[in-house]
Formats: structure tokens, sequence, C-alpha cells
């Protein structure tokens, strides 16, 4: 285990959706940190998730979505590849 990381739910009412891409969002920041960290330029990832939701949010091309939402969807696209 090199990094673990938790994060509390938020009081106010949140969607399952939401939290659960914003925790595909930490993956993926987590992911650059400790690639920058470890001076791994060419290192081999793979990100999984359960969620439908998610899956479906990140491989839409053609829906234009909240600007949460899309900003989520921008930091994991811009940080991954397919």
């Amino acid at each position: 285990l090199v990094f673990a990381k938790s994060r509390v739910a938020p009081m106010k009412v949140t969607m399952v959706p939401r939290l659960e891409l914003s925790a595909s969002v930490v993956a993926v920041q987590i992911s650059d940190m400790l690639k920058a960290e470890l001076e791994l330029e060419d290192a081999q990832e793979s990100f999984w998730t359960d969620s439908q939701v998610v899956l479906g949010y990140i491989n839409n091309d053609a829906r234009r979505f909240h600007v949460f939402i899309a900003n989520c969807i921008q930091r994991i696209k811009e940080s991954t590849q397919p």
C-alpha cells in the first residue's frame, strides 16, 4: 500500500452518483500525484468503478451536463486514456 485516502460524505443531501463521481476524481488526482512524486512517466494504470452512472458520464460525449459533473468528467478525461 503506497497511499490511502478517505472522505466523509457531506451533511447536506447529496446524490450517490455525485459522490461516486467525486470518488473517481479523487482516484485520478491521487494517481497523478503519485506518478509525479515517484517520478513514474510511463506507468500503466487501471481505474475501476462499479457505478454504471459514473461510467455512463465518462463515456457520454453527446450530452451536456451540469457544471460540477462536466468539470469532474473533464478532469478524469484529461488524466486518463480510454
